[in-house]
């Protein structure tokens, strides 16, 4: 199977459970931070990559005048959607078009916003980003909200732990990290905020061993129980394993290229 089916798998998958993308304890913080930005920005076209749970994509079509574009990896994903609201003549205004993340199937400069929360855990950012950054109007605004490590995390445990259970995980970057490589693709941080959400990393290990026939739980207890102090410095992990999960929301401008 190749990699985009297991990632297409996966999407479909999650959006069943609602614990990865666009979980209900993230859920209001996101939704908030998103309204803001378009209520500032005013954009004319918006690109959400990934249907995301569904919530969020309906609030933002039946508050707002924007054309709303879906660019959703797993075709099953959009079907289910326009299914499951065939009734709402809201979810009808949405364009979705099934494409991946690496090579979005978009024109240049097309749109004003492109919002993506909690899909680049499993596609590969930078290609991703150049992506993104192709799409946008110069000015365009690019809005992120992603899992990250705590800063102070520079060994990368908590993304190490994340790898040896979910095979499609790639990188968690530092908050600081995030700003650096967007700036590198030309685009200025106008925000950020970061915040903290609960999670428990034996339940997060129980959901993979559902998905992965790779996800040991014993490997996984394994390296928690070796990186004990590491995890209750980063992550103010208890003895119930419950932590408070490091997340990032960011608000971009895509910048003009520098004349020569």
């Amino acid at each position: 199977m190749s990699r985009l089916k297991q990632v297409q798998s996966f999407i479909e998958y999650d959006l069943k459970n609602n614990y990865i993308i666009e979980p209900k304890n993230r859920f209001e913080a996101v939704r908030e931070r998103v309204f803001d930005v378009i209520q500032t920005y005013n954009p004319g076209v918006i690109i959400k990559a990934g249907i995301g749970h569904g919530d969020l994509l309906l609030d933002l079509v039946k508050k707002f005048k924007s054309y709303i574009v879906v660019v959703e990896p797993s075709f099953t994903a959009i079907k289910d959607f326009i299914q499951s609201h065939s009734t709402d003549k809201d979810a009808q205004k949405i364009k979705f078009i099934n494409g991946d993340l690496h090579d979005l199937p978009v024109d240049y400069y097309a749109t004003d916003l492109l919002i993506c929360i909690d899909y680049l855990d499993f596609f590969d950012s930078g290609k991703s980003i150049n992506e993104f950054k192709r799409v946008l109007k110069f000015d365009g605004i690019f809005f992120i909200a992603t899992v990250t490590l705590d800063s102070n995390d520079i060994d990368g445990i908590y993304d190490e732990f994340i790898k040896l259970i979910s095979p499609l995980h790639n990188d968690y970057y530092v908050p600081e990290d995030i700003t650096t490589l967007l700036e590198l693709k030309e685009f200025k941080m106008i925000k950020t905020m970061r915040l903290n959400f609960k999670n428990n990393l034996q339940s997060r290990i129980d959901y993979f061993i559902k998905i992965f026939n790779s996800t040991s739980r014993e490997n996984s207890t394994d390296f928690i129980k070796t990186h004990n102090e590491e995890f209750k410095k980063y992550l103010q992990m208890d003895d119930n394993y419950e932590i408070a999960e490091p997340y990032f929301i960011g608000v971009y401008m895509r910048g003009k290229p520098a004349s020569v």
